[in-house]
């Protein structure tokens, strides 16, 4: 799993890797050393997003990030998007989780009735 988020980090320009940090943030030290495959649905959602995040970025674009998260994998979202946002990164975020889009969202769009 590090070596895919650090070929990854490398590939879009990145520099300084973060990925132990970030896997560090996501309750990930233990799978470090896991191929993907042998994770969990929900240590596999966390990979997923610790993709997004150790590589550079203006803009992330996300699609029901919550799902498959825990209690306190959905807080931790919550708050990673809202410091993204706070630094300057344009989030766009799809999500039936309303509690997720009050906690982070400036703007809200909802679609259907």
């Amino acid at each position: 799993m590090v070596e895919h988020l650090e070929l990854l980090a490398f590939a879009h320009g990145g520099t300084g890797s973060p990925v132990g940090d970030v896997l560090t943030e996501l309750g990930l030290d233990g799978a470090r050393d896991q191929l993907p495959v042998t994770l969990s649905s929900g240590q596999r959602r966390r990979l997923a997003l610790a993709s997004c995040f150790v590589r550079p970025r203006r803009v992330l674009i996300l699609d029901e990030p919550e799902q498959r998260l825990d209690v306190r994998g959905r807080a931790w979202l919550a708050e990673r998007l809202r410091d993204e946002r706070d630094a300057g990164t344009t989030v766009l975020l799809a999500s039936h989780d309303t509690e997720l889009v009050d906690a982070v969202a400036d703007m809200r769009i909802e679609i259907g009735a």
